[in-house]
C-alpha cells in the first residue's frame, strides 16, 4: 500500500499505507490460509500504535491478502500461541484493544477460531456473502480465546454467542449481518472497497471527537479483554493436556469428525 508521498511500510507478512482521505490500510499475508503467529499479531499491534501517532491517520482498515481472512492459529505448530522466549499471543492481542484508532475489518473469506477473534477486535466488520465465520474451538477440543468471551456476546448477544461457541458451526455473511457479527454486507469481492468507504466516512468526522467517543464507548473493553484472555489462556493450557485435544487436532488434519472421549 502506498501513501500520498509514495512511501510504503512493509514486511514479508505485513504492509501498511496511508491514503489522502486519512485512512490507513494494514494488510497481512501468510498464505494460503493466513494463520496468524505471535510475531504477526505483534506486528499488527505495532502498526496500530505507530499509526495512532501519525497525524495523517484517523481510521484503519484491517484486511488480508488472498481468499481467507484469517484461519486463526495453526495448532500443528508447537509455537502457535507462544514462543520459546516466553512471549504469548495474548500479550500482543490485548494491545489491539488498547490502541485509540477506530478499525474496520474487511472480511473477504473465512474468519475462523482466533481469526474470528481478530475480526472482533476491530470496531466494525464489513463482510461479503461468501464470508464464513466460525468459533470452532469446541470442535477441536479446546476453549475459545482471543477475548471472544467478551467480544462475541457484545456483537451477537449471549445466547447466539453460546450457540456459536458450543456448536462451532459456520455461518455466512448474510447470517452474520442478521446476528450483528457483521456491520455491513458488501457485494461479492468488494469487502475491502466498502470497508475503506466506511473508514473514510469515520475519518471525515472530527478526529479528536471520534477518538474521545471511541474511548468512552470502549472504556472498559481493554481491561475486560485482558481478564478474559487470562482465563481463556488458563483453560486452553489445561485442555491442551487432554486426549480430546489431541484427537481434535488429528481429526481436523485428517478432515474427519472427531471421536471425543471426555479424557
Amino acid at each position: 500500500m502506498t501513501d500520498r508521498h509514495g512511501e510504503t511500510s512493509q514486511s514479508p507478512e505485513l504492509s501498511v499505507g496511508v491514503t489522502d482521505d486519512h485512512v490507513a490500510t494494514i494488510e497481512f499475508s501468510r498464505p494460503p490460509s493466513n494463520f496468524f503467529s505471535v510475531s504477526l499479531i505483534r506486528q499488527i499491534a505495532d502498526a496500530c500504535d505507530e499509526l495512532a501517532a501519525d497525524p495523517r491517520c484517523r481510521a484503519i482498515v484491517l484486511c488480508s491478502a488472498g481468499r481467507v481472512f484469517c484461519a486463526g492459529a495453526d495448532f500443528a505448530d508447537a509455537n502457535a500461541v507462544g514462543t520459546p522466549d516466553g512471549s504469548h499471543l495474548y500479550d500482543h492481542a490485548v494491545r489491539l484493544f488498547e490502541q485509540p484508532l477506530p478499525v474496520v475489518a474487511a472480511v473477504q473469506g473465512a474468519a475462523i477460531g482466533g481469526g474470528l477473534g481478530l475480526a472482533l477486535a476491530a470496531d466494525f466488520r464489513v463482510a461479503v456473502p461468501e464470508a464464513r465465520f466460525a468459533a470452532n474451538f469446541a470442535l477441536l477440543g479446546i476453549h475459545h480465546g482471543f477475548a471472544l468471551t467478551i467480544t462475541l456476546p457484545a456483537a451477537v448477544g449471549q445466547q447466539a454467542a453460546l450457540d456459536l461457541l458450543c456448536t462451532g458451526r459456520r455461518i455466512g455473511g448474510e447470517e452474520a449481518l442478521r446476528l450483528g457479527l457483521a456491520d455491513r454486507l458488501a457485494e461479492p469481492g468488494q469487502a475491502r472497497v466498502h470497508a475503506h468507504a466506511l473508514a473514510a466516512q469515520i475519518a471525515a468526522s472530527a478526529p479528536l471527537a471520534v477518538r474521545a467517543i471511541r474511548a468512552t464507548m470502549r472504556a472498559q473493553l481493554a481491561g475486560q479483554a485482558r481478564a478474559a484472555m487470562a482465563r481463556e489462556r488458563a483453560e486452553q493450557d489445561r485442555l491442551m493436556r487432554t486426549a480430546d485435544w489431541k484427537e481434535g487436532v488429528v481429526a481436523v488434519t485428517q478432515r474427519r469428525p472427531a471421536r471425543f472421549t471426555s479424557s
